[in-house]
Order: C-alpha cells, then sequence, then structure tokens
C-alpha cells in the first residue's frame, strides 16, 4: 500500500506499506516521511518507522521509531498471556491484559475499529468510539477516485478514515494545525 500525504491540498509526504507473508506469519513494515514547508522553508519534519509481526492472523508484536519533529519517540509491545507488554519512552512501561484486544494504530487492518487502539508514536491506548456515516468517492493519489466506506473515530483519537468494499485501507483524514489527508495511490 502506498499512500500520498496532503496537508492543506499540498503534498507533504509519503507512506509505504509492505507486506511479506512467510506460512502464517505476516510481517508489516510501514515507512512514514512528512516535511511541512512555509516559503521552501522546513518546519515540521515527522518519520516514522514501524514494523509489525502477526501469526495466522493474531497480532503479536510491533516495533516503532519516531522522529517527531526532532522529538525521538519509540513503542516496543509484545504478547504476553491475555494481553501485550508495552515499553514506550512517553507512556512508560505497562502491560495491557484483557478485552477488547489491542491492536497498532497503523490503519491498514480495519480491525482497529473494534479494538483497544495502541498509539504508535506515543504507546498509549485508547478504545475507539466509531460511527460511520456511510459511502463515499474518495479520490486518489491519481488523481481518480475510489468507493469506501467513512468511520469517524472520536473519543481520545479524532479521525476519519475509509475502508473500500474489500476491507482494504483507502484514506485517512485528520486535524493538526491543518487539514491532514492520505490518498492512495491504486495503480
Amino acid at each position: 500500500m502506498h499512500f500520498k500525504i496532503l496537508r492543506n491540498g499540498s503534498h507533504i509526504g509519503e507512506e509505504l506499506m509492505k507486506f511479506t507473508q512467510d506460512g502464517d506469519n505476516l510481517r508489516v513494515d510501514i515507512h512514514a516521511d512528512m516535511v511541512v514547508r512555509i516559503a521552501g522553508i522546513p518546519i515540521f519534519h515527522y518519520g516514522a518507522s514501524v514494523v509489525e509481526r502477526w501469526k495466522a492472523g493474531k497480532f503479536l508484536r510491533v516495533d516503532s521509531k519516531v522522529n517527531h519533529n526532532g522529538t525521538r519517540l519509540s513503542v516496543l509491545a509484545n504478547q504476553i498471556p491475555g494481553g501485550y507488554a508495552v515499553e514506550s519512552t512517553k507512556a512508560g512501561d505497562y502491560q495491557y491484559t484483557g478485552n477488547p484486544p489491542m491492536l497498532p494504530l497503523t490503519y491498514w487492518n480495519k480491525a482497529i475499529l473494534k479494538s483497544m487502539i495502541l498509539n504508535v508514536e506515543t504507546g498509549h491506548h485508547y478504545k475507539a468510539v466509531v460511527n460511520s456515516p456511510g459511502w463515499n468517492k474518495l479520490p486518489t493519489a491519481e488523481g481518480g477516485t475510489i468507493l469506501a466506506q467513512r468511520f469517524d473515530v472520536t473519543g481520545k483519537l479524532h479521525l476519519t478514515v475509509w475502508y473500500d468494499q474489500y476491507d482494504q485501507w483507502s484514506g485517512l483524514e485528520f486535524h493538526v494545525s491543518g487539514n491532514e489527508m492520505f490518498q492512495k495511490y491504486v495503480t
């Protein structure tokens, strides 16, 4: 999966996800890079490298490294009996056990909408509060459209995420000092 990242309509970065399947094992490598410029001068940089590991459809581990405008953050979560042990530069070390199960906030897996969401930047976890106002024609990175269902996530998080009829991640929108939009490359 590959996304163009826009801020207030201007191209500021890219996110690329690579999926490697080996039998029951799935590895997901995610790389995101954004630079916000004013008059050509960089005023904000965000870079993320995340590796997820899954086995037979079950989330096992996530290891993330984030550069949030010069602040280095990391999150490591490993499966333990009944949940996950989390180590985080921001949230500290803790264990999450119970229901709903925890999944990393990396958007590609629609199951996050019914899970406890692990923020891969901060290490905090949140229950998703989700509402779906319906289906939309969503712009793609190439200038076309894709039909996708909209989900508004509220509570601790405030974002909108879209999934197509095959439950594949198709777009993302949130607001942090501007309007950030992820548009999927579909060709």
